[in-house]
């Protein structure tokens, strides 16, 4: 989603990848994946003028930022009710077709990270357009005055509740064991 770009003045609908960026990518996807979605979805066509009006309200920048993460992901027309709903059916398919360790780096972000990353991204077209914001409020925190990102404002998900999958291992844990395969402590 870092590809959003400032307008083009002889045709705002027009693409134009400029500027060096500092909003991290979603892994996998890259800007040429962005740049072809933006082209031949109509339903995308309205995210550029939201990410570039500097009035844009926070509930608007993160419903565009979904659905553009949604159109990225998503390879079939099934609509999904939410990011993390979209998140947990893809992980349930990867678990389906390990045969190794499932790189959690390929699921889409959950809703609360996708949130951040969308204010990061707007922030991001902001900064090009010699809009001054602060940056804590849009994604980013200082520590040891230097801007890290916040990935997300909800915590990983309690310890007591990843004590409570199991795989069911019969004879203790070998490389057959799901939890194994991805990189998961086993709890048989």
């Amino acid at each position: 989603m870092h590809s959003v770009w400032p307008p083009n003045r002889h045709n705002k609908r027009q693409p134009r990848v400029m500027y060096h960026d500092t909003t991290s990518g979603l892994y996998g996807k890259g800007k040429l994946q962005a740049v072809q979605l933006f082209k031949r979805s109509k339903y995308l066509q309205d995210i550029p003028e939201i990410f570039n009006n500097p009035k844009s309200a926070y509930t608007d920048i993160e419903r565009a930022g979904e659905r553009f993460i949604f159109a990225l992901y998503c390879n079939t027309k099934k609509e999904e009710s939410s990011l993390n709903t979209m998140r947990y059916d893809c992980f349930n398919q990867f678990v389906g077709q390990a045969s190794s360790a499932i790189l959690l780096s390929k699921l889409p972000p959950t809703t609360e990270a996708a949130h951040q990353y969308c204010r990061r991204t707007f922030h991001q077209v902001q900064t090009w357009q010699g809009k001054c914001l602060n940056p804590s409020s849009w994604g980013w925190k200082l520590v040891n005055k230097s801007l890290t990102l916040i990935y997300t404002i909800k915590g990983p998900k309690p310890a007591k509740i990843v004590s409570l999958i199991t795989y069911g291992c019969n004879k203790g844990c070998g490389k057959k064991c799901k939890s194994v395969r991805a990189n998961l402590r086993c709890n048989t």
